[in-house]
């Protein structure tokens, strides 16, 4: 069991995050992410984009499917 305590100096701050196909369908933030500092959920289809990498367009993390 993994612990669930959170790292607010680390949180919200990472900016290129490697998804698996298990964490379908992708949205920022996403739930490891603060609440108190994130922006409204968007969905990214992130299968359909070009090199399976999409950008989310609130905070600009980049997201990139496993392969």
């Amino acid at each position: 069991m993994t612990s669930k305590i959170a790292d607010y100096d680390k949180l919200n701050t990472q900016k290129e995050v490697v998804v698996r196909r298990k964490d379908l369908p992708l949205h920022c933030p996403t739930d490891e992410s603060a609440i108190w500092c994130s922006h409204p959920r968007v969905f990214l289809s992130i299968e359909s984009a070009p090199d399976q990498e999409i950008r989310c367009p609130y905070c600009g993390t980049l997201y990139k499917l496993e392969r």
